[in-house]
């Protein structure tokens, strides 16, 4: 079988919502390294809120962080986008207008102010996480009540907008794109921002030209509508069990959830194990 790059999600595809990864998904990953074949993490998440277990415990080939806006090989970084001064001060002014709890994301830390956590930690105690927890999950977020001047934010995450993502997108413009929140099962009224074109499918097609590979050759797997356009793009598309529906529309094939073994399950599929 030809050499594969596999890009994998984190939350809901790699670790289940509990920041745990089953037994049979680490078998699979390290069957299908010892098969010659890349794995490459592609996440939602900024750099430093990948669990740094998770990459003790696999050797990752390369990584795809913030919604495609910093791609890694090998150590390297081959492309890195961040928002310039004019559209992070629109959105900024844009959440601070209608009070909607926002966090950048930068390869450093995640940021925000005092006020939107405040809020967020009350939207998560609502689904039974508290402090504690969620700094496990995405860790500690840095206070900076001066968010306008900051040039290292790559993607915005908010929460509890009142408003379904549809309708933030039409009142925010084309410049930006949003989709739902995928972190868990917590509605519309969540999401995530980045620049328009910037996304799981732009890390994917950076990734593989620097490795001077074709997209024919990639399977991509994932759970969240943070990732249609990567399974849109991939040569294979693999959806979750616990999948969102959206999601599973656009997948070649729809594999059993995290919590049964669907990773491995995936992987016997394709012949990568």
């Amino acid at each position: 079988m030809n050499k594969k790059y596999i890009f994998l999600d984190i939350d809901g595809t790699l670790v289940n919502f509990d920041g745990k990864m089953p037994d049979s998904s680490f078998e699979a990953l390290e069957k299908a390294q010892q098969n010659g074949h890349e794995l490459v993490i592609c996440t939602g998440r900024q750099l430093s809120q990948v669990y740094a277990w998770l990459l003790e415990k696999v050797k990752f080939d390369g990584l795809i962080v913030s919604g495609g806006a910093m791609v890694i090989r090998g150590g390297k970084t081959i492309f890195h986008n961040c928002f310039n001064a004019d559209e992070l001060s629109f959105i900024v002014d844009y959440f601070e207008r209608k009070q909607i709890s926002y966090y950048l994301q930068t390869a450093s830390t995640i940021v925000s102010k005092q006020w939107c956590t405040e809020k967020a930690s009350r939207l998560f105690a609502k689904h039974g996480y508290d402090s504690k927890i969620l700094d496990n999950l995405f860790g500690v977020t840095a206070i900076d009540e001066n968010l306008i001047n900051r040039t290292d934010v790559e993607k915005i995450v908010y929460y509890d907008s009142g408003k379904d993502v549809s309708e933030i997108q039409q009142e925010v413009g084309d410049k930006y794109h949003i989709v739902g929140y995928s972190f868990g099962n917590m509605g519309k009224t969540n999401g995530e921002l980045s620049i328009t074109g910037i996304n799981k499918a732009t890390g994917i097609f950076e990734y593989l030209k620097y490795c001077d590979a074709h997209i024919k050759d990639s399977i991509a797997l994932g759970d969240g509508d943070n990732d249609i356009e990567m399974l849109e793009a991939a040569g294979i598309s693999v959806a979750m069990g616990n999948a969102t529906d959206e999601l599973k529309d656009v997948a070649d094939f729809v594999t059993a959830p995290i919590t049964q073994d669907g990773l491995y399950k995936a992987f016997l599929e394709f012949n990568l194990i």
